[in-house]
């Protein structure tokens, strides 16, 4: 076992050499440091007994606890003073300032060597390997950490040479532990980059995405330092995760997919199969369905189209945005032979996006998630609505922000945006006249109505100068508002509000509008937020005030937060839920990521959703 040899190679981060070591007494040294080793993949290779595996750990355990510094005259004072020599000459990048400032603040002396520092130790190289804090598996320098630690225990490291090593370790724990920090708050993704990449759509694809989005600073450096100083280590790493409800959920999620069995491949066929039919398919689907968790582990995997499989079937079309009846057509089989590090990146990628949003959100709050067309209101933290909605054409992507609502209009009118009315609204006229009659859409220059020409309209069609004419629709049946819109003001002039054509809502992919949000039901929405209203609205008194026509805004005493997200991999309800990444914007941050960055981003000529196909004129 000991003839070859294993070299490390010689990496780029902070603190390294290449030294050699058998890969046998690597393992050992795995051992004592519990959280390292894999007692089962062990077994496998040497085939141990498992009373010796217990006698290796309890001895290399007790090797690790005694105190080196005393059988090799060390002295903490020594360590120290190699600590401080070793800050400017073995540290670089942006950490570099705060992990001088964490041994300023301990005196330079070791945060990490010691018996009395051992737990803290055994606590930090277990979060590094933890996928709660460190769901990329990064290196952090575990390798070397490894390294150094089996070398000091295993006396290979010269007398004269012992402090100055023990200050490199301890210098490579508190900068690994400084990394961790960061990569838990910020990530490794460059999101300068992804605004880059989304502002240059608008000049190569006339597509204006607007995503609101900063990255954090790096945390208060007092707690971190009282964790290192003082322990907990683990309590202080769990108060930074982001969005932490959310964020556990997507860890169990990926936790779950990369343990997975390889998915079996389905054949294609032109003829879907449905309940009744028997096939070697069937089998196939229902081994996929139950890798997945789809299908009950404890069902049988026959030829049978039975009904639980029919369910397993529903389940899975409706975790996946598929159509939802219950057969196994094309679409459905090309979805169930995607590889599971499909579903394994887009869990990556959305856990990179809690990082942009704080640990929670309020006690009361609005949801929009757009990919997963849904509205969701929260109180107390609890889901108390859930709504679809219909957002903005892919070329019209809605805008992601935060903000919150401050009222409500009844018989709401609309005022067609400049942009709308050089995109959609001059084309229209020229194709009909009379659209504007035919659409209650009154014209307006000043507070003037006036008749307008096409002549009038065509010199502005191309034209950077705004048009100097209102387009307001009137109230009513026909209004492309509906009966109700729910105001934040905001520089992208969008807003939440009912439809003239709720048939849209029961589309598979509802991206029809030009960034607005159309709500279904949306007077479940009026209901609920009158709770918070400065007047006392009976229904008796809202009917009348519809009936009316005339448009009435209804102010709310308490402003009730609105965040419009982007995440395409959720679970609700026990179940997992992937939905198509319809802006592209999951691809954008992929290539936006330390490692795989690309400069530039080229939307496909091809894409699961055609623009053309979901373009409507004038839709709000």
């Amino acid at each position: 076992m000991t003839k070859s040899i294993k070299t490390v190679k010689r990496s780029t981060e902070p603190f390294d050499s290449a030294e050699t070591f058998p890969p046998f007494s690597y393992i050992l040294f795995q051992l004592y440091t519990f959280h390292l080793f894999d007692y089962n993949a062990l077994y496998k290779i040497f085939n141990f007994r498992s009373i010796f595996l217990r006698f290796l750990t309890l001895l290399f355990f007790l090797l690790l606890i005694q105190n080196p510094l005393q059988a090799q005259a060390l002295s903490l004072k020594n360590i120290a003073a190699n600590i401080q020599k070793s800050l400017d000459t073995h540290l670089k990048g942006q950490n570099k300032p705060i992990v001088q400032n964490i041994y300023a603040e301990a005196q330079h002396k070791p945060l990490w060597i010691g018996k009395q520092n051992q737990e803290k130790a055994s606590q930090l190289i277990q979060a590094l390997n933890d996928p709660l804090f460190n769901y990329k598996n990064k290196a952090f320098d575990q390798k070397s950490i490894r390294r150094l630690f089996f070398l000091l225990d295993n006396n290979q490291i010269d007398q004269s040479k012992k402090a100055a090593v023990y200050a490199r370790l301890d210098l490579m724990l508190t900068n690994s532990m400084v990394r961790l920090v960061r990569f838990i708050v910020q990530g490794d993704v460059e999101w300068s980059l992804v605004q880059e990449k989304l502002a240059a759509l608008e000049q190569s694809d006339d597509i204006k995405s607007r995503w609101e989005m900063s990255s954090k600073e790096f945390p208060d450096q007092k707690e971190l330092i009282s964790a290192i100083v003082n322990g907990g280590i683990y309590n202080y790493l769990t108060t930074l995760i982001p969005m932490e409800e959310r964020y556990r959920e997507l860890i169990t999620l990926l936790k779950n997919y990369r343990v997975m069995d390889k998915f079996p491949k389905i054949k294609y066929s032109n003829n879907p199969l449905k309940m009744g039919n028997s096939s070697s398919r069937v089998k196939e689907i229902k081994k996929r369905l139950q890798i997945s968790g789809d299908y009950p582990k404890n069902a049988s995997i026959d030829r049978k189209f039975d009904e639980t499989l029919r369910g397993a079937v529903i389940t899975y079309q409706k975790r996946y945005l598929l159509k939802v009846n219950g057969m196994v057509d094309k679409t459905m089989t090309y979805y169930l032979n995607q590889p599971a590090k499909n579903n394994i990146q887009a869990i990556i990628t959305n856990l990179d996006k809690t990082k942009l949003y704080p640990k929670k959100f309020e006690e009361e709050y609005v949801e929009v998630n757009i990919p997963d067309f849904n509205l969701r209101y929260y109180k107390d933290q609890e889901k108390v609505m859930k709504k679809g909605i219909v957002v903005g054409r892919i070329d019209r992507p809605t805008p992601l922000f935060s903000d919150a609502i401050g009222y409500m209009v009844l018989n709401p009118t609309w005022t067609i945006t400049d942009n709308l009315i050089k995109r959609d609204l001059i084309p229209v006229l020229r194709e009909n006249p009379k659209y504007l009659k035919e659409n209650n859409i009154h014209t307006f220059r000043g507070n003037r109505e006036i008749n307008v020409t096409q002549e009038m309209l065509d010199p502005y069609e191309k034209s950077e100068e705004p048009v100097p004419y209102r387009f307001v629709q009137f109230p009513g049946e026909m209004n492309a508002l509906g009966r109700v819109k729910f105001m934040f003001p905001n520089k992208y002039a969008v807003y939440l509000h009912d439809t003239d054509n709720k048939s849209l809502l029961s589309r598979r992919y509802k991206i029809y509008s030009s960034g607005c949000m159309r709500l279904e039901k949306p007077f479940e929405l009026v209901d609920t937020l009158l709770e918070h209203t400065r007047k006392s609205y009976s229904k008796s008194k809202i009917d009348e005030i519809l009936e009316s026509n005339k448009p009435t805004t209804i102010g709310l005493k308490k402003r009730i937060p609105i965040h419009i997200i982007y995440f395409t991999v959720y679970q609700e309800d026990g179940l997992a839920y992937f939905k198509n990444d319809i802006y592209l914007y999951d691809k954008i941050i992929q290539e936006s990521v330390e490692g795989n960055k690309k400069s530039t981003f080229k939307i496909p000529k091809k894409r699961m959703i055609s623009v053309k196909k979901n373009a409507q004129p004038l839709s709000n």
